[in-house]
């Protein structure tokens, strides 16, 4: 065993605090102080905006205000929830974009809040305390009113993203997509309640009368099942589906009536907008797949018991690989299947099964993995036959990997497609939000590929000198953004970078093709990177990555198709090796965690951009990950965050790298991630509870003091940050984060540290009574590889009583149990 092996707490609900975690301060602010001319002048516009909305609504129980916050004022804080918009005036029904809130109000109650504004002083008094100190003190409506950067009336049919026409183009006849109702929350208070319940009723008969709007989306309690194939019985709709391949011709459909859809659902103010569901994509070739068989037949592994699984999610396995698989789906007629489906599946899965076998010294053979077949990809012309609508996509899927799940223990599914975008789509997806039900429903993980740019779109080959690089990004031209829906919040999204061996190709180096992450709510993508294979300009030359087809022919392979494999059989590996018994969190942590980004992406102008194509870096081996040195101590703590709590770990930096007047050096790296909690209705912010994670050290008054800085950003080397940047470019939401402290010449005069975990929730929002869980992995090490320091702090942690163990002798000890 190596020296030192990662480290599990075992009792990690003895570090829970009961001291409330802080929810962040600045009421009372006025963002006009000293500028009184230019807040009438803002309040009067406000108030009038409101009027001429009131105008229109003379007599109503139910009138969606949209308030867009300023960007400075987008701390909850600042948000008028305490006065303007409270409770007895309005109800916090949902949020569009970042500080963009939607309040539902009657007529009656937005008239009180327009003379709320009205009363806003237009000089702000100056007020003595009761220690004599004189304060600017603004009320609260005119604090909150300056706070306010515009209103308007929320109306369905002006917010839709795309055209009537495009709408009946995309739904079109192939009956392969639907439309999909978004709503809003229902308010809490009267009269907004009655009439939002009478909507949603009416709601339900429209939908009930229209086969093109998909209901599986409209809150449960409000509405009764249709017999369709949206239910979520999943031997109802494999039922259903037999009947179509059974009687294909009956089966053809005629063009919905999209338009009479759209303009009935858009009448009701319940309704926060229609959209357009992704399409299944059409089997296809990734750029670049050399066809050509490169030699005479590799000898492939007999598939070992003891090996993990991986859930494939393609269009079926063929050929030698399918000795590797345990079980498969009956979903797909064989002649429903396409061959370029089976050979993309199949190549897939040869890269998980017996990678190594032909990818010697790439991927290594203690990760070659079995397969659980999920070939529900039919062939293009049979899409709308199967899958009627993107719902019923899911709920197969679902279906699908509860069986593996049960059947197995598969909790790693590999997704190599990215599905089609409509018109008017949004930067978190449909589907993108279906694969994070399914992951946090069923504790698994889907591992999915970003996507390929388009060879016309392809970027040219990434140059060795920082600078050059830089240039060739500048030219522009690649569209940013990965596909879907690899812009899952629970889920891993992968790029790709070349391989090493290649004549002209940098070895790690982002790949010609890979998609660079644009602006995700609450998401860092791509997630990480691994091999890809890369794109030479000629379609025969070596890729530097191979895979077998459907008919045993070995391939040159290229695209973000087979780099998200790689990073499915590590996973399964890791699960395999720890008998099962993490948490998807701890899973995901442990891969992050150990997470390395190439030599040539660390370079200083690099660093950040790097990130857009690499996430955060390329996953080790699990022998790397699980093992360790005698210079460095890695301990993982997966618990819970319970409301009113945080967690506080205290430990004594390692004897070897202190000095006498307590400085302590070395390098220290934090990985949190958190399970995340999610209200689809709040849009840019939906994601709602945000836990944080720091390791500070005691200064010489017994307070204690961060010393770990963010590396999980777009960029840094912000002084000051508004809210807005803390949530996009800062990643203040995500559920994956991470923190570095270099350390060489030593901070601070105490060895006393702490690891603390806290949480911070949206305005309004209670945490689950459950807690929030997620798996905080902590890294400390000697750079000069000579310090003892796993066994100085084993010995110091197991003196103050935190019980450790070794991962895998923690594993094997509860298997022979």
């Amino acid at each position: 065993m190596a020296g030192g092996p990662l480290q599990i707490v075992l009792d990690p609900e003895r570090f829970r605090d009961t001291k409330m975690t802080p929810q962040g301060g600045g009421a009372g602010k006025d963002f006009f102080n000293g500028s009184d001319d230019a807040f009438v002048e803002h309040r009067d516009d406000i108030a009038s905006a409101l009027e001429r909305i009131l105008e229109r609504h003379p007599d109503s129980d139910l009138i969606n205000i949209v308030v867009q916050m300023r960007p400075d004022a987008l701390a909850k804080s600042h948000r008028p929830f305490a006065k303007l918009f409270s409770s007895k005036r309005a109800s916090h029904v949902g949020t569009i974009r970042y500080g963009e809130l939607v309040f539902a109000t009657s007529s009656a109650k937005l008239g009180a809040i327009i003379d709320l504004i009205r009363s806003a002083e237009e000089a702000v008094a100056i007020k003595t305390d009761a220690r004599g100190v004189e304060r600017y003190s603004p009320t609260l409506q005119r604090s909150e009113t300056s706070a306010i950067d515009s209103v308007r009336e929320w109306r369905a049919n002006t917010e839709r993203g795309f055209t009537l026409d495009e709408a009946e183009e995309w739904v079109g006849v192939q009956a392969d997509t639907k439309l999909e109702i978004d709503t809003f929350d229902v308010p809490e208070n009267e009269p907004m309640r009655r009439e939002a319940l009478a909507q949603f009723g009416a709601l339900d008969a429209v939908v009930s009368s229209h086969e093109a709007i998909d209901r599986t989306n409209l809150p449960k309690m409000l509405f009764t099942p249709r017999s369709s194939t949206t239910s979520v019985d999943g031997v109802a709709i494999r039922r259903l589906i037999q009947n179509r391949r059974d009687d294909l011709p009956d089966a053809l459909p005629v063009a919905p009536d999209v338009r009479l859809a759209i303009g009935e659902v858009e009448q009701l103010a319940v309704v926060q907008r229609v959209r357009l569901q992704e399409k299944i994509p059409d089997p296809e070739v990734p750029p670049g797949v050399d066809p050509d068989n490169l030699g005479a037949p590799v000898e492939l592994r007999t598939p070992d018991i003891a090996q993990g699984v991986v859930g494939v999610i393609d269009g079926g396995v063929f050929g030698p690989i399918a000795s590797s698989v345990v079980e498969a789906t009956d979903l797909l007629a064989e002649e429903h299947r396409s061959i370029t489906g089976a050979n993309h599946a199949s190549q897939i899965a040869s890269i998980i099964a017996m990678g190594s076998s032909f990818n010697s010294g790439l991927l290594p053979a203690a990760e070659d993995c079995r397969i659980y077949d999920l070939g529900i990809f039919p062939a293009a012309n049979f899409t709308g036959v199967y899958y009627p609508s993107l719902e019923d996509f899911f709920a197969e899927l679902r279906e699908g990997c509860q069986r593996a799940r049960d059947a197995f223990g598969v909790r790693i599914f590999n997704l190599s497609s990215i599905l089609r975008r409509p018109p008017g789509a949004t930067s978190y997806s449909i589907a993108a939000r279906r694969l994070d039900e399914i992951a946090l429903e069923l504790d698994i993980i889907f591992v999915v590929s970003v996507g390929n740019l388009s060879r016309i779109d392809q970027r040219l080959e990434w140059p060795a000198n920082p600078t050059d690089a830089i240039a060739m990004l500048a030219q522009g031209g690649a569209p940013d953004g990965v596909g879907s829906p690899s812009e899952s919040l629970a889920n891993l999204g992968i790029g790709a970078i070349n391989p090493p061996g290649l004549a002209f190709e940098i070895e790690g180096a982002p790949t010609r093709y890979t998609r660079r992450g644009g602006r995700i709510p609450s998401a860092l993508k791509p997630d990480l990177a691994a091999y890809g294979g890369a794109a030479p300009d000629s379609m025969r030359a070596d890729t530097g990555l191979r895979a077998m087809d459907a008919f045993g022919n070995m391939n040159n392979v290229r695209g973000t198709s087979y780099s998200a494999p790689i990073v499915s059989r590590y996973l399964a590996t890791l699960d395999q090796s720890t008998a099962g018994s993490l948490s998807r969190e701890a899973l995901i942590a442990l891969t992050i965690h150990h997470a390395e980004s190439p030599a040539l992406l660390n370079s200083k102008p690099l660093k950040n951009i790097g990130q857009s194509f690499i996430g955060h870096g390329v996953p080790q081996t699990v022998e790397e990950t699980l093992d360790g040195d005698a210079h460095r101590m890695t301990v993982l703590l997966n618990d819970r965050v319970l409301p009113g709590r945080g967690i506080e770990f205290p430990f004594t930096w390692p004897r070897s790298l202190a000095d006498s007047e307590g400085s302590c050096r070395g390098l220290l790296r934090l990985t949190i991630v958190a399970r995340p909690t999610l209200n689809y209705v709040h849009g840019d912010e939906m994601v709602r509870i945000n836990l944080d994670a720091a390791v500070k050290q005691a200064d010489e008054n017994g307070r204690f003091a961060r010393k770990t800085q963010p590396t999980h950003q777009f960029f840094s080397g912000f002084t000051y940050a508004n809210e807005r940047t803390l949530a996009t470019e800062l990643g203040k939401w995500y559920p994956i984060k991470s923190y570095e402290a270099a350390m060489p010449r030593g901070v601070g005069r105490s060895t006393d540290w702490t690891l603390e975990v806290d949480y911070l929730s949206r305005a309004g929002e209670r945490p689950p009574e459950a807690g929030v869980e997620f798996a905080v992995i902590m890294t400390i090490e000697d750079p000069a590889g000579e310090a003892p320091v796993f066994d100085e702090m084993r010995a110091s942690l197991s003196t103050i009583g935190v019980r450790l163990s070794d991962l895998r002798t923690r594993v094997n000890v509860s298997a022979a149990v």
